[in-house]
Protein backbone atom coordinates (compact mmCIF):
# COMPACT_ATOMS: atom_id res chain seq x y z
CA UNK A 1 0.00 0.00 0.00
CA UNK A 2 1.30 3.65 -1.23
CA UNK A 3 0.50 4.58 2.54
CA UNK A 4 4.08 3.05 3.90
CA UNK A 5 6.07 5.09 2.77
CA UNK A 6 4.61 7.97 4.43
CA UNK A 7 7.30 10.32 5.96
CA UNK A 8 6.20 9.39 9.82
CA UNK A 9 9.10 11.07 11.60
CA UNK A 10 8.31 13.90 9.89
CA UNK A 11 5.23 14.20 10.62
CA UNK A 12 5.57 13.31 14.31
CA UNK A 13 9.12 15.16 16.16
CA UNK A 14 9.77 14.08 19.37
CA UNK A 15 7.72 17.09 20.61
CA UNK A 16 4.75 16.51 18.09
CA UNK A 17 5.28 20.50 17.45
CA UNK A 18 5.03 19.88 13.59
CA UNK A 19 1.62 18.03 14.84
CA UNK A 20 -0.17 19.92 16.86
CA UNK A 21 0.25 23.54 18.24
CA UNK A 22 -0.98 24.71 21.55
CA UNK A 23 -3.94 26.80 23.03
CA UNK A 24 -6.57 28.21 25.84
CA UNK A 25 -9.64 27.16 25.97
CA UNK A 26 -11.29 27.57 29.06
CA UNK A 27 -8.35 28.94 30.42
CA UNK A 28 -6.46 25.40 30.13
CA UNK A 29 -3.79 24.08 27.48
CA UNK A 30 -5.35 22.73 24.48
CA UNK A 31 -3.83 21.13 21.22
CA UNK A 32 -5.04 22.04 17.76
CA UNK A 33 -4.27 20.43 14.58
CA UNK A 34 -2.17 21.73 12.18
CA UNK A 35 -3.06 21.08 8.58
CA UNK A 36 -0.07 22.04 6.87
CA UNK A 37 1.20 19.03 8.93
CA UNK A 38 -1.38 17.01 8.08
CA UNK A 39 -1.90 17.22 4.77
CA UNK A 40 1.02 14.89 3.28
CA UNK A 41 -1.18 12.29 4.94
CA UNK A 42 -4.38 13.54 3.40
CA UNK A 43 -3.03 13.74 0.22
CA UNK A 44 -1.65 10.11 0.35
CA UNK A 45 -4.93 8.84 1.41
CA UNK A 46 -6.84 10.77 -2.10
CA UNK A 47 -4.25 8.81 -4.11
CA UNK A 48 -4.50 5.55 -2.10
CA UNK A 49 -8.13 5.27 -2.57
CA UNK A 50 -8.61 7.49 -5.36
CA UNK A 51 -10.77 9.86 -3.93
CA UNK A 52 -11.76 13.89 -5.11
CA UNK A 53 -10.57 16.69 -2.95
CA UNK A 54 -12.51 19.21 -4.75
CA UNK A 55 -15.89 16.85 -3.72
CA UNK A 56 -14.19 16.84 -0.07
CA UNK A 57 -14.32 20.51 -0.04
CA UNK A 58 -17.95 20.99 -1.31
CA UNK A 59 -19.14 18.92 0.76
CA UNK A 60 -16.74 20.93 3.44
CA UNK A 61 -18.47 24.10 2.55
CA UNK A 62 -22.34 22.23 2.60
CA UNK A 63 -21.49 21.14 6.09
CA UNK A 64 -20.39 25.07 7.37
CA UNK A 65 -23.88 26.49 5.39
CA UNK A 66 -25.69 23.71 7.27
CA UNK A 67 -24.46 24.99 10.78
CA UNK A 68 -24.07 28.44 10.08
CA UNK A 69 -25.61 30.50 13.37
CA UNK A 70 -25.11 27.17 15.37
CA UNK A 71 -24.31 27.33 18.85
CA UNK A 72 -20.35 26.50 19.43
CA UNK A 73 -20.04 23.21 20.91
CA UNK A 74 -16.13 22.79 20.97
CA UNK A 75 -16.17 24.16 24.28
CA UNK A 76 -18.49 21.91 26.05
CA UNK A 77 -16.66 18.86 24.20
CA UNK A 78 -13.77 19.25 25.65
CA UNK A 79 -15.02 20.07 29.39
CA UNK A 80 -16.11 16.68 28.49
CA UNK A 81 -13.18 14.90 27.68
CA UNK A 82 -10.26 16.79 29.61
CA UNK A 83 -8.14 14.80 32.03
CA UNK A 84 -10.54 12.36 31.69
CA UNK A 85 -10.29 8.24 31.23
CA UNK A 86 -11.79 7.91 27.29
CA UNK A 87 -12.94 4.31 25.97
CA UNK A 88 -12.83 5.40 22.36
CA UNK A 89 -15.29 2.47 20.97
CA UNK A 90 -14.96 1.02 17.28
CA UNK A 91 -17.74 -1.17 15.79
CA UNK A 92 -16.14 -4.53 15.75
CA UNK A 93 -18.44 -7.41 16.34
CA UNK A 94 -16.28 -7.61 19.80
CA UNK A 95 -16.89 -4.32 21.13
CA UNK A 96 -20.27 -5.42 23.18
CA UNK A 97 -18.25 -8.37 25.30
CA UNK A 98 -15.13 -6.41 25.54
CA UNK A 99 -17.53 -3.41 27.36
CA UNK A 100 -18.78 -5.85 29.31
CA UNK A 101 -14.80 -6.94 30.48
CA UNK A 102 -13.42 -3.31 30.23
CA UNK A 103 -12.95 -2.98 34.21
CA UNK A 104 -12.78 0.89 33.77
CA UNK A 105 -14.87 3.16 36.31
CA UNK A 106 -15.97 6.59 35.21
CA UNK A 107 -14.85 6.84 31.88
CA UNK A 108 -16.16 9.11 29.36
CA UNK A 109 -17.31 7.13 26.16
CA UNK A 110 -16.59 7.97 22.60
CA UNK A 111 -18.62 6.15 19.59
CA UNK A 112 -17.00 5.79 16.56
CA UNK A 113 -20.36 5.66 14.20
CA UNK A 114 -22.38 2.26 14.63
CA UNK A 115 -20.82 1.57 17.86
CA UNK A 116 -23.57 3.74 19.53
CA UNK A 117 -26.24 1.10 18.99
CA UNK A 118 -24.00 -1.22 21.45
CA UNK A 119 -23.38 1.46 23.36
CA UNK A 120 -27.29 2.29 23.89
CA UNK A 121 -27.98 -1.15 24.52
CA UNK A 122 -25.81 -1.33 27.23
CA UNK A 123 -27.44 1.39 29.17
CA UNK A 124 -24.51 3.97 28.03
CA UNK A 125 -24.86 7.27 26.29
CA UNK A 126 -21.63 8.76 25.04
CA UNK A 127 -20.01 12.00 25.28
CA UNK A 128 -19.26 12.33 21.68
CA UNK A 129 -20.01 10.50 18.35
CA UNK A 130 -17.67 10.44 15.83
CA UNK A 131 -20.03 10.31 12.20
CA UNK A 132 -19.71 10.73 8.79
CA UNK A 133 -23.93 9.59 8.60
CA UNK A 134 -22.80 6.06 7.44
CA UNK A 135 -24.01 4.40 10.00
CA UNK A 136 -27.58 3.84 11.95
CA UNK A 137 -28.60 7.43 11.97
CA UNK A 138 -31.37 6.23 14.40
CA UNK A 139 -28.92 5.51 16.94
CA UNK A 140 -27.44 8.70 16.40
CA UNK A 141 -30.21 10.21 16.40
CA UNK A 142 -31.25 8.86 19.67
CA UNK A 143 -28.37 9.28 21.67
CA UNK A 144 -28.02 12.94 20.32
CA UNK A 145 -31.24 13.47 21.58
CA UNK A 146 -29.98 11.95 25.61
CA UNK A 147 -26.82 14.45 25.33
CA UNK A 148 -24.31 12.88 23.12
CA UNK A 149 -22.20 15.49 21.08
CA UNK A 150 -22.08 14.42 17.73
CA UNK A 151 -18.99 15.44 15.30
CA UNK A 152 -20.38 15.42 11.77
CA UNK A 153 -17.20 14.61 9.26
CA UNK A 154 -18.06 16.03 5.45
CA UNK A 155 -16.38 13.99 2.60
CA UNK A 156 -17.27 13.90 -1.06
CA UNK A 157 -19.12 10.65 -0.40
CA UNK A 158 -21.73 11.77 1.76
CA UNK A 159 -23.39 15.24 0.63
CA UNK A 160 -27.09 13.30 0.67
CA UNK A 161 -26.68 12.08 4.28
CA UNK A 162 -25.43 15.15 5.21
CA UNK A 163 -28.37 17.36 3.85
CA UNK A 164 -30.51 14.77 4.92
CA UNK A 165 -29.43 14.26 8.43
CA UNK A 166 -27.63 17.25 9.94
CA UNK A 167 -30.71 19.52 10.40
CA UNK A 168 -32.25 16.94 12.47
CA UNK A 169 -28.74 17.09 14.85
CA UNK A 170 -28.36 19.45 18.20
CA UNK A 171 -25.01 20.05 19.40
CA UNK A 172 -22.91 19.36 16.59
CA UNK A 173 -19.23 19.85 15.86
CA UNK A 174 -18.80 19.75 11.90
CA UNK A 175 -15.11 18.16 10.53
CA UNK A 176 -13.50 18.07 7.38
CA UNK A 177 -11.65 15.72 5.52
CA UNK A 178 -9.68 18.58 3.48
CA UNK A 179 -8.35 21.47 4.73
CA UNK A 180 -11.15 22.79 6.84
CA UNK A 181 -12.91 25.93 6.33
CA UNK A 182 -14.19 28.46 8.71
CA UNK A 183 -16.30 27.13 11.49
CA UNK A 184 -15.23 23.53 10.64
CA UNK A 185 -12.44 21.59 11.93
CA UNK A 186 -10.09 19.42 10.66
CA UNK A 187 -8.82 17.20 13.99
CA UNK A 188 -6.40 14.34 11.89
CA UNK A 189 -7.23 11.05 11.23
CA UNK A 190 -9.69 8.97 8.23
CA UNK A 191 -11.96 6.83 9.56
CA UNK A 192 -14.24 6.78 12.03
CA UNK A 193 -12.37 4.99 14.86
CA UNK A 194 -9.13 6.89 14.28
CA UNK A 195 -10.53 10.44 14.36
CA UNK A 196 -12.17 9.55 17.56
CA UNK A 197 -8.67 8.96 18.35
CA UNK A 198 -7.23 11.83 17.81
CA UNK A 199 -10.12 13.81 18.57
CA UNK A 200 -9.61 12.64 22.13
CA UNK A 201 -6.33 13.67 22.20
CA UNK A 202 -7.01 16.74 20.91
CA UNK A 203 -9.41 17.54 23.83
CA UNK A 204 -6.85 16.44 26.65
CA UNK A 205 -7.48 13.07 27.17
CA UNK A 206 -5.58 11.76 30.35
CA UNK A 207 -5.74 8.32 28.62
CA UNK A 208 -7.23 6.52 25.58
CA UNK A 209 -8.69 2.84 25.82
CA UNK A 210 -9.66 1.35 22.88
CA UNK A 211 -12.55 -1.14 22.54
CA UNK A 212 -14.25 -2.52 19.57
CA UNK A 213 -11.55 -2.63 16.82
CA UNK A 214 -10.52 -5.56 14.91
CA UNK A 215 -8.04 -4.51 12.33
CA UNK A 216 -7.43 -7.71 10.82
CA UNK A 217 -11.24 -8.64 10.13
CA UNK A 218 -10.62 -11.01 6.66
CA UNK A 219 -14.71 -10.85 6.86
CA UNK A 220 -14.84 -7.39 5.18
CA UNK A 221 -14.21 -6.27 2.09
CA UNK A 222 -11.27 -5.45 0.73
CA UNK A 223 -11.52 -1.86 0.39
CA UNK A 224 -12.69 -2.18 4.34
CA UNK A 225 -9.29 -4.10 4.98
CA UNK A 226 -7.31 -1.21 3.46
CA UNK A 227 -9.15 1.52 5.39
CA UNK A 228 -8.80 -0.69 8.31
CA UNK A 229 -4.71 -1.15 7.58
CA UNK A 230 -5.01 2.95 7.87
CA UNK A 231 -7.05 3.04 10.39
CA UNK A 232 -4.21 1.01 12.40
CA UNK A 233 -1.42 3.12 11.23
CA UNK A 234 -2.88 6.38 12.50
CA UNK A 235 -4.19 5.66 15.57
CA UNK A 236 -0.13 4.33 16.29
CA UNK A 237 0.60 7.72 15.30
CA UNK A 238 -1.70 9.63 17.57
CA UNK A 239 -2.05 7.28 20.66
CA UNK A 240 1.87 7.59 21.84
CA UNK A 241 2.61 5.76 24.88
CA UNK A 242 -0.86 7.34 26.52
CA UNK A 243 -3.00 4.45 25.08
CA UNK A 244 -4.69 1.42 26.52
CA UNK A 245 -5.17 -1.26 24.00
CA UNK A 246 -7.72 -3.54 25.05
CA UNK A 247 -7.43 -7.18 23.81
Amino acid sequence: MKGNNLPLPFLFSSSASLFWGKDLILGRPLFFMQFAAWEPIYLTILEDFGFSRAGDEEAAMLLRELLRGREKCFPLAAARIRRQTVVVCGNAPSLEGELGDLGIKGAAFMAADGATSVLLRKGIVPEIIVTDLDGSFDAILKANQGGSIVIVHAHADNLDALHRCVPQLKHVIGTAQCRPPEGLYNFGGFTDGDRSVFLAKELGAASIALAGFDFEDESVTLRKRKKLAWARRLIDLALGDKSIILP
